[in-house]
């Protein structure tokens, strides 16, 4: 191979650094594309960066319980069963707000109509109806929700599908892992830049990626009826708030 074509090679790969999890670059060639996934290069007005990405996490307690429960009733004629779920119903709304459950925190969720069939016979005659009504309920503050468990089932309630909780007052907790974050990317970025033997500027551009949304941590229960729970049963452990950044810092 010639001189000259040895320096072309060799030219073709200068200004490109990647170490670790992030990517310095100072590239002449605008449509190139650092290796690691990651965009790194110069900015449109030729100032080298290095890009990284920074992860915060926060643990917190749920502040808010969600249950879903409801009436069910079944029977040969449908207006009977339906007047019978609609009264369990009404006295079932009325323990929750009783409780101090405001309306804006009490959704129907379901309210569904079945057909009761023989299959054992040929024609598959209807034998009944079936009818449920369900709604959710919030309860804040989570220490309340089994008193008012088990004063709907009291006023009527035979169906309990579900009891979860949730953050809903997220702002302390996302700040807090946005700060973890910023500086995990921080000292990430200090850490590439000592081992390239370049000095670390202010960052030049911030992302943050998209915050999920809640996610009920949920409590199996199984049956109806016999739905009473204590206090001790209800234990909703934490919640991990999750924040994470990808921060270009200038370099020189």
């Amino acid at each position: 191979m010639s001189r000259m074509r040895r320096w072309a090679t060799a030219a073709a790969f200068v200004g490109l650094l990647v170490i670790g999890g992030g990517v310095i670059a100072a590239m002449g060639d605008s449509g190139r594309r650092p290796f690691g996934g990651q965009a790194a290069a110069e900015t449109p007005s030729g100032q080298r960066v290095v890009t990284v990405g920074g992860e915060g996490r926060v643990m917190v307690r749920p502040d808010t319980a969600q249950v879903v429960l409801g009436v069910m009733s079944q029977g040969p004629d449908l207006g009977p069963v339906q007047e019978t779920v609609n009264g369990q119903m009404d006295a079932v709304l009325a323990s929750l707000k009783d409780a101090g459950i405001p309306d804006e925190r009490i959704r129907t969720v379901a309210y569904n109509i079945s057909v009761d069939r023989d299959y054992q016979q040929p024609s598959a005659p209807i034998t009944g109806y079936t009818v449920t009504h369900l709604v959710q309920v919030k309860v804040k503050p989570i220490d309340q929700v089994s008193g008012i468990i088990d004063n709907a089932v009291a006023a009527g309630a035979n169906t309990v599908s579900d009891v979860s909780f949730v953050v809903e007052d997220r702002d302390a907790a996302v700040r807090q892992a946005r700060e973890q974050a910023i500086n995990d990317a921080r000292q990430k970025a200090q850490h590439l830049a000592q081992l390239a033997g370049v000095q670390l500027g202010p960052p030049v551009s911030i992302t943050e990626g998209a915050a999920p949304p809640p996610t009920p941590m949920p409590l199996a229960r199984d049956g109806a009826v016999d739905m009473a729970v204590g206090a001790a049963a209800i234990q909703p452990g934490e919640s991990e708030i999750v924040v994470s950044v990808v921060v270009s810092y200038g370099i020189q």
